[in-house]
């Protein structure tokens, strides 16, 4: 027989202990919500996280700016900005390789300590930049850091974890990322002028400490991360390329980044200042709404998703970019405030699609990677950023620079539609235990 209200069963009612005053409360409701947030993760990963968001503050100073310092502080034509920003990715993509190579055999850390250095001398260089020879060559600096660093880190952060945190690793990480670069884009939109260059020398002299920051705590804090292939293992990039599967993967994200992460980076800004004329100031809140968002919701996104197969996760994120590339026509139609405004709305439903894909992607790259050959395969999926950063600038500053500036944000909606298709057919070409999550966090 079920307890009356009041009653324990097997005892006595106690109107004391089942009181309404010990009833919950909505406040303690959501603080134990929120606690139930945060992952249990080893120290060296919280260590990496403060690293992370510490370099995010010193390049979200920047982050907006690049494509309006080159051209509206140094007067280079728009078509040859595109390509300086592509040069990074360019140097990625020829260090990348390298990169993973060198992770298996010396380890991650070290690789981070060698990323971060290249990167922090990159950015030094580039705040001093006044001709396209010398940007080029500072973003060549950059992107050959980026090759190093990316693979290494993905590496170190997936031998520290097991596979049932990597999602919450990669989520945190992802959220700390986003709330140094929304922190430092407020500070950054305060300081920049374009009528005074020294500004944007500032802005890049502080990005450059961040990376000397974030190099000192793993120096002082994360172990190596190593990992020793049993003898006779191999360890190759044939391994990664004869995995099919893994290449498709590979070509989605690639894709992603070509149309989204670039286009924010660059033709977004670019188009909204110069034919939208949106003030740099707001420029700075809206990615600051977009990175705020992200911070508030990644981890629910993340615990919110768990459930699902992570190649129906890509597909809604793809689904989200779709509805944000709709949004911007919208705002193309408009000017100042209005437009202003509604690109913000733009960078929220922006960073809906980031919370799903950086919950997926990347955990599911290291569930897909043999430890031996780990840093290979990071390196790969390193390179399919640095394919799509090397591509998508360039597409986007012609464009832009075009008769075919109207059609930019259909163009990339058409884009967005065709990955939710990729998405779905490539759910159907992984195995169920890859494809499925493991629930625990």
């Amino acid at each position: 027989m079920s307890p009356t209200p009041g009653e324990r069963p097997g005892g006595e009612g106690d109107p004391e202990l089942f009181s309404p005053e010990l009833a919950p409360t909505p406040w303690s409701a959501t603080t134990g919500y929120l606690r139930s947030l945060k992952p249990e993760l080893p120290a060296s990963v919280w260590t990496v996280i403060l690293g992370v968001a510490i370099s995010a503050v010193g390049n979200g100073f920047v982050l907006p700016f690049g494509s309006i310092y080159l051209h509206v502080v140094r007067g280079l034509p728009i078509p040859e900005v595109g390509a300086i920003i592509s040069a990074s990715a360019l140097a990625s993509l020829l260090t990348g390789t390298v990169g993973g190579t060198m992770v298996d055999r010396l380890g991650p850390r070290t690789m981070m300590l060698a990323g971060l250095i290249l990167q922090a001398l990159g950015y030094l260089w580039f705040g001093f930049a006044t001709a396209a020879p010398e940007a080029a060559g500072s973003m060549l600096l950059i992107g050959a850091g980026l090759g190093c660093f990316y693979p290494s880190m993905a590496s170190l952060l997936a031998a520290v974890t097991n596979r049932a945190q990597r999602s919450a690793a990669a989520s945190l990480q992802y959220a700390a990322t986003n709330l140094g670069i929304g922190v430092g884009a407020v500070i950054g939109g305060l300081i920049v002028s374009t009528s005074r260059p020294s500004t944007f020398t500032t802005i890049y002299l502080v990005d450059a400490v961040s990376f000397v920051l974030f190099g000192a705590l793993v120096v002082s804090l994360v172990p190596s991360g190593r990992h020793l292939g049993e003898k006779g293992e191999k360890s190759s990039y044939r391994l990664v390329l004869r995995n099919r599967r893994f290449m498709a993967l590979i070509l989605f994200n690639a894709v992603v980044v070509m149309s989204t992460y670039a286009q924010l980076d660059s033709s977004v800004p670019l188009y909204a200042r110069v034919f939208l004329g949106v003030p740099t100031v707001a420029l700075g809140l809206i990615l600051a709404a977009n990175t705020a968002f992200i911070v508030i919701a990644q981890l629910p996104i993340s615990r919110a998703v768990r459930h699902l197969d992570r190649s129906r996760t890509l597909a809604l994120s793809a689904s989200a970019w779709l509805l944000t590339w709709l949004i911007g026509e919208v705002a193309s139609l408009t000017h100042g405030l209005t437009a202003s405004l509604l690109l913000g709305v733009f960078a929220v439903c922006f960073g809906l699609g980031e919370c799903l894909l950086s919950a997926t992607i990347g955990p599911l790259v290291a569930d897909m990677a043999p430890a031996a050959v780990r840093g290979r395969y990071m390196a790969a999926f390193n390179l399919s950023w640095g394919v799509g950063l090397l591509v998508g600038p360039t597409i986007g500053g012609l464009v832009v620079g075009s008769f075919l500036r109207p059609g930019m944000w259909l163009l990339w909606a058409a884009v967005a539609a065709g990955l939710v298709v990729f998405a779905e057919r490539l759910g159907r070409r992984l195995p169920a235990s890859i494809n499925r999550r493991p629930l625990a966090n």
